[in-house]
């Protein structure tokens, strides 16, 4: 069996371009020395673990917002990557207003 490595810029990657095409979320812009990354991504073995620090459009359901994200991510990663995804975790750090034009 072949291993590989994949780098956790690449697994983040590939979770933000999974919520890209939504609207009401947005990934969370973080001061550089309070977090440095959005998109916490952990693998250990065949397992992968996903922390999103996200930004929601004023008046959204945040828990169904939250499990849409989940799924998105959570797919996006395990057909890319091949990887078990054990978990993916929400975190809603802001929120923005809704475009009314």
């Amino acid at each position: 069996m072949t291993q590989y490595l994949i780098a956790t810029s690449v697994l983040e990657a590939i979770a933000r371009g999974s919520l890209a095409d939504d609207a009401r979320l947005r990934v969370h812009s973080t001061l550089p020395f309070a977090r440095p990354h959005a998109m916490d991504v952990g693998v250990q073995g065949q397992e992968c673990r996903v922390t999103a620090h996200l930004d929601a459009r004023l008046g959204e359901n945040l828990p169904a917002l939250a499990e849409e994200a989940r799924f998105k991510i959570g797919r996006a990663l395990a057909r890319m990557t091949g990887l078990t995804v054990t978990s993916v975790d929400i975190v809603f750090a802001g929120v923005f207003p809704s475009d009314s034009r």
